[in-house]
């Protein structure tokens, strides 16, 4: 076999493979959203997927870890974590007005509330799911927003301070209107497009150093 054809057939394996954890990662959230973390077993999230038991421990070491996959997969750490890297030379009203069309998206895919409820509920019951949805979603994405503002402090272009608190406070701030809004259907004045812009408007002017020049979006 000629080494083209070996790359491609190991591509297509690789695909298949992708596909394969991909489909469980999804039977896993349904059944997770059903029946909670303790209450689930792999046995059931192989029924759901329509696969062996045993298949499941060929991509996760235990219902710990397939969890952590739904975790990464459900929340919006990783397009988070993607666009702090790629804009990290941006200003803070662009990087931050980007954060907030992530968490506006999300604020409008069924998908993802159904996600957020499963992972807030979960984390109120069980340490180990806290545990899992702090270190793989919480504090990924605190990491990804404190390492872009110390950019920017550091260029000049925000106020002395410590910038993992202001990383929270804005984490805090998209998180809270969410929760308040689309989980606990709390009428706002606004649609939350807006509220989340009117959020960034005060939230820069607390942040942004004097002499930085920027204007309010």
């Amino acid at each position: 076999m000629g080494r083209r054809k070996r790359e491609k057939k190991s591509n297509f394996r690789e695909q298949q493979r992708e596909e394969t954890r991909r489909h469980i990662v999804e039977a896993a959230f349904r059944v997770f959203a059903r029946r909670g973390f303790r209450g689930t077993t792999n046995r059931e999230i192989a029924q759901e997927a329509g696969i062996s038991p045993g298949l499941i421990y060929w991509y996760f070491h235990s219902k710990e870890d397939l969890f952590r996959a739904v975790v990464e997969t459900k929340s919006f750490i990783l397009p988070l974590r993607q666009i702090a890297r790629a804009m990290r030379d941006t200003t803070p009203g662009e990087f931050l007005a980007r954060t907030v069309e992530l968490a506006t998206a999300m604020a409008r895919d069924p998908k993802v509330l159904t996600a957020i409820q499963l992972l807030l509920a979960e984390a109120m019951r069980d340490k180990r799911v806290r545990r899992i949805f702090v270190a793989r979603a919480i504090r990924p994405g605190l990491q990804a927003v404190t390492a872009y503002l110390a950019d920017q402090q550091a260029a000049g272009h925000l106020r002395r301070g410590n910038v993992w608190v202001m990383a929270q406070l804005w984490m805090g701030l998209l998180l809270s209107q969410i929760f308040l809004v689309c989980l606990f259907r709390i009428r706002a004045p606004v649609s939350i497009d807006r509220l989340l812009a009117e959020a960034l408007e005060i939230y820069l002017h607390g942040i942004l150093a004097r002499a930085s020049g920027e204007e309010r979006l």
